[in-house]
C-alpha cells in the first residue's frame, strides 16, 4: 500500500495530464442515475419482502414448535410423555392376543368338535371388543397414569379371558 501511494505521489503530474474521452462525464452521470434508480427499486423490494419473510418464519415457528403457540396465546394439543408407554402396552397385548388366537385356530382346525369352534368364536369376539376399545376409547383416554391403567386393565382382562378359553379348548 505504501509503495502504491509513493508511486502516485511521485507521478502526480502524469495522472493529472490524462485526458478523458469525449462524453465521459455524461456517461458517468447517466450511470450514477441508473444506479440510484436501481437502489430505489431495491429499497421498495425490501420494504415488501422483509415483512413477508418475517410472517413466513412466524408461521413456521407456530406450526413446528408447540411452546411458541403458547407464547402467542393459543394452545396446541400436547403429546404426553406416557404416549409411548401406552403404545408399547398396546403392542405387547395385541401380540399376545394374536398368538393365543393362532393357537386356538390350530386346535380348532385339528378337532372337529362344535365346542372348539364356539370357543374360537368367543376368542374372536374378545379380539373384536379390543379393536372397538382401540377405535373408540383409546383416543379419548387421558394422558396420565389413569390412561395407562385403563389400557392395562382392558387388555389384561381380555388376555386372561383368552387364556381361560384356550385351556378349555384342550
Amino acid at each position: 500500500m505504501d509503495r502504491l501511494k509513493d508511486f502516485i505521489d511521485k507521478n502526480r503530474n502524469a495522472f493529472n495530464e490524462v485526458e478523458l474521452p469525449d462524453g465521459h462525464f455524461e456517461r458517468f452521470i447517466e450511470k450514477l442515475e441508473r444506479q440510484e434508480a436501481k437502489s430505489v427499486r431495491m429499497r421498495r423490494w425490501h420494504w415488501w419482502t422483509i415483512p413477508a419473510v418475517a410472517a413466513a418464519v412466524a408461521l413456521l415457528l407456530y406450526w413446528q414448535f408447540p411452546f411458541f403457540a403458547e407464547v402467542v396465546g393459543k394452545k396446541q394439543p400436547y403429546v404426553c410423555e406416557l404416549h409411548s408407554e401406552i403404545s408399547e402396552l398396546h403392542s405387547y397385548y395385541s401380540m399376545e392376543i394374536e398368538e393365543i388366537l393362532m393357537e386356538m385356530e390350530e386346535k380348532s382346525a385339528q378337532s372337529d368338535s362344535p365346542a372348539a369352534k364356539e370357543l374360537l368364536e368367543a376368542g374372536l369376539h374378545i379380539r373384536n371388543s379390543c379393536r372397538q376399545f382401540d377405535m373408540k376409547v383409546l383416543p379419548t383416554l387421558p394422558c396420565s397414569d389413569e390412561g395407562v391403567f385403563a389400557v392395562n386393565q382392558q387388555y389384561r382382562n381380555s388376555l386372561n379371558s383368552l387364556q381361560i378359553l384356550k385351556k378349555k379348548m384342550k
